[in-house]
Order: C-alpha cells, then sequence, then structure tokens
C-alpha cells in the first residue's frame, strides 16, 4: 500500500478551499430561506396595498410560521387581523411583534387607538339610539382592542342594564377592578351598578374602599347612608348620614336625606330643624316645607290620641288643656309651610287637604272649607 503524501502547504490550501465552499453554501442556503420569507411578507404587503386583506392574512400566516421572530411579521398579521374585525388575534400578535422588538411600538399604539375610538364612538351612537345589542357587539370590540381603558366597560355596562343583564355588568366592573383595586372612578360605578341593582350589602364594602382613599367623597358617603338606612341599619346609617351632613353642611340634598331618615321614623323634631336648615339654604323647596307641615299635623294627632288615652283617667284640668293647647299649636305651626307648598305647586290634592285640616282646627272654618274644596277639585280632575 502506497501512502499518499500530502505538504502541510497543500493541507492548507485544500481546507482554505473547502471552508470557503461550505461558507458560500450556507450562505446561498440563508439566502434561499430569506428570499423565501421576504417573498412571503412582500407579497402580503401587497395585497394589503390592494385592500386584498384576505390574501394578506394568508401570506403572514405562511411568514409568523417560517419565522416566528420577526416582528414585522407579526405585525402585520395583527394589522391584518384588526382590518378582519379579530381583536383578540390582533393583540396576540401585537404583544409577540413587541415582545420581540420595540420596533413597532408606536405604530402598534396607533392602529390600537384608531380601532378603539371607530368602535368606542360606534357603540356611543348605537347606545344612545337604544339599540343596545349593537352598542354591545361595538363596545365589547372596543373592549377587546384594549382591555386597559375603562371607559368602553362603563358604556357596555349601561348597555347590559338596560337589557337586564346586570350580573354581566358586575362582572365587567369587578374584572377590572382586579387591575386597578384602587380606581375611584370604578370603585364607585361598581357601588352604583350594586346600588341599581338593591345589593345593598355589596354596595357598603365598594363605598368603604373609595373613603379610604377620599374620606369626604360625597357620593360615597351618602350612598352608604342609604344603604345602610335600606337594609334597617339605623345605627350604621345615622353615624353615615351624620358624616355625610358634617362634612357637607351646604348640600341640601344630604342635609334633606338625613331629614326624612328621622321623619320616617316619626322622630319629627329633629326632621324639622334639618327641613328647616334646607329652608335655609333653598326656601322654596316644596318638599322640605311639605313635610315641616305634614310632621306637625302628625304631631298634633299624636297628642289628641294621647288626650283621647286620658278621657276619664285622674288629670288634672291643666294638663289638660296643656295638651289641648299643644295640639292647636302644631296646627298653627303646620299652616305657613303647607300653605308654601300649595303656592309652589298648586296641583297637589293632599296638600290643599291638609292645609284645610289645618285651617279648621285653628279656628279658621271659612278658609278650611276652601281648601278642602280645592282638594275636592283636584282629586276629580286627577280622576278624568
Amino acid at each position: 500500500m502506497h501512502r499518499i503524501k500530502v505538504r502541510l502547504k497543500d493541507y492548507k490550501t485544500i481546507t482554505g478551499k473547502l471552508r470557503k465552499t461550505a461558507a458560500i453554501f450556507l450562505m446561498v442556503v440563508v439566502a434561499i430561506c430569506m428570499g423565501c420569507q421576504q417573498k412571503e411578507i412582500s407579497s402580503a404587503k401587497i395585497y394589503i396595498q390592494g385592500d386584498q386583506w384576505e390574501k394578506a392574512l394568508a401570506q403572514l400566516e405562511l411568514a409568523v410560521q417560517s419565522q416566528p421572530d420577526n416582528p414585522e411579521a407579526h405585525f402585520l398579521l395583527g394589522r391584518t387581523y384588526a382590518r378582519t374585525g379579530q381583536f383578540r388575534d390582533m393583540n396576540r400578535e401585537f404583544e409577540l411583534s413587541l415582545m420581540l422588538s420595540n420596533k413597532y411600538k408606536q405604530d402598534i399604539t396607533s392602529e390600537r387607538e384608531k380601532y378603539w375610538v371607530e368602535k368606542y364612538n360606534a357603540g356611543i351612537t348605537k347606545l344612545r339610539a337604544m339599540d343596545y345589542p349593537k352598542a354591545e357587539v361595538l363596545l365589547r370590540a372596543a373592549v377587546n382592542i384594549d382591555a386597559t381603558r375603562s371607559e368602553a366597560y362603563k358604556k357596555l355596562a349601561i348597555a347590559y342594564l338596560r337589557m337586564d343583564k346586570g350580573a354581566k355588568a358586575v362582572q365587567l366592573y369587578s374584572k377590572l377592578l382586579e387591575k386597578h383595586p384602587n380606581d375611584l372612578d370604578l370603585l364607585t360605578s361598581t357601588a352604583n351598578l350594586y346600588y341599581s341593582q338593591q345589593q345593598y350589602s355589596k354596595v357598603i364594602p365598594m363605598l368603604k374602599r373609595v373613603l379610604q382613599i377620599e374620606p369626604d367623597h360625597r357620593d360615597a358617603l351618602a350612598n352608604i347612608a342609604l344603604s345602610y338606612d335600606f337594609l334597617g341599619n339605623t345605627e350604621e346609617a345615622f353615624a353615615a348620614y351624620q358624616r355625610a351632613v358634617s362634612a357637607n353642611p351646604q348640600d341640601k340634598d344630604l342635609v334633606f336625606l338625613f331629614g326624612i331618615f328621622h321623619y320616617k321614623r316619626k322622630q319629627y323634631p329633629a326632621a324639622i330643624q334639618l327641613f328647616k336648615d334646607v329652608l335655609v339654604l333653598d326656601p322654596d323647596d316644596v318638599e322640605s316645607n311639605s313635610n315641616i307641615g305634614n310632621a306637625h299635623l302628625s304631631m298634633a294627632e299624636a297628642v289628641r290620641y294621647k288626650l283621647r288615652s286620658l278621657k276619664g283617667a285622674a288629670n288634672s284640668a291643666e294638663e289638660i288643656q296643656r295638651l289641648r293647647d299643644q295640639v292647636i299649636q302644631h296646627y298653627r305651626n303646620s299652616i305657613p309651610y303647607l300653605k308654601k307648598t300649595v303656592d309652589l305647586d298648586p296641583n297637589q290634592p293632599n296638600q290643599w287637604r291638609n292645609l284645610g285640616v289645618a285651617y279648621i282646627n285653628t279656628g279658621q272654618k271659612k278658609m278650611g272649607e276652601q281648601a278642602l274644596l280645592k282638594a275636592e277639585e283636584l282629586k276629580v280632575k286627577t280622576v278624568k
């Protein structure tokens, strides 16, 4: 056997040629692959320019399969999904593109904004037109486009409420609160949803969270008091009303609500004082005038009942006369407020009747009869 002798110089030359050939082969393979990949993206761009989105979609789906690390392919595919209304798929591709590179971040933000505004505005238009099913579809699309923006959630919740789908509305806010647990607007909106469904026990924890963030939040103070009141938790309701009024002493609505709290419990002196506080802020408040007048009538009737219960018992003439004077005084006290009530709103037969009763019980028979006649006339008109 003859051994082939190869000089060192010849060996180096051969090795160099082999390495060069391998490098050239590798470059050709890469070029071929890149050419194929670029062809898919280039074809997709041509289809996009020609508004042929389905053909573009097919090319781009091939592109992301063959080159999953190409951020442009994912961006273009996401953009194409958006054009065809597949917003969940759009977001998936956009997120993949951003994971690979920030090159298309501004374009992605712009695309999301464009489609979000389009769907949101269209949803609001349908909501105003009371076309709630179409509003739901459009607003759901807005939520899918950008789940971080609460506006679409809120309007979608309104659409659900209008369609008697309150549970879905609450579910929306609950999901959003998981991401933004200290968002005041979301907390109050969720509380309002529970309130509209009369789920007062769920309203209170939400509003407590609001008050932890903003202790003097007017609506939270008012609604937590109302919720305790509706649940029959009198002590908690009283404390909540007191806190609300103390924080907002010039808010006539809060003062009025506190007055109603006392009025319902026949705590008339406290109620009267609160309604008078309302009249300091607004002298023409019809309900406060009416409630003061009616509270005095109720107090007069309570004293009259006490007098009847004393009949035949051993009581001094002075005590009986004192009670009779109280009855007359309550009727007298009611007249200015009942008169102001019918002046402000003359079409209330019950208020004319109450005014007539007050006049008669204070010895003003003619004026009492006129007021009672007016009440009957208004009742007849109401029946007609």
